[in-house]
């Protein structure tokens, strides 16, 4: 019996499958698109309706336990490319 794996938005708490969610990582201080789901480091995971939200509320200090907030721009830049 396999177990699917779960996660959580950090924005809006709901839990669904990796699939269904945008994993982040920090890297160099940036919130990264980890697109392959391999970066190393600690994750957080966001819908992708969520995100403005996230900017917004500067959520990702929290998430990614930063004393500031983390710079969002290559977020940005993905999230407008979509």
């Amino acid at each position: 019996m396999s177990i699917k794996p779960i996660r959580t938005c950090i924005v809006c708490r709901k839990s669904e499958s990796p699939s269904a969610l945008i994993r982040l990582t920090l890297i160099d201080g940036k919130v990264i698109p980890d697109l392959k789901g391999g970066a190393p480091g600690r994750g957080a995971w966001l819908h992708r309706d969520c995100a403005e939200s996230a900017i917004q509320r500067g959520s990702f200090k929290f998430a990614f336990k930063q004393v500031k907030n983390p710079d969002v721009s290559e977020l940005i830049n993905f999230l407008g490319n979509k």
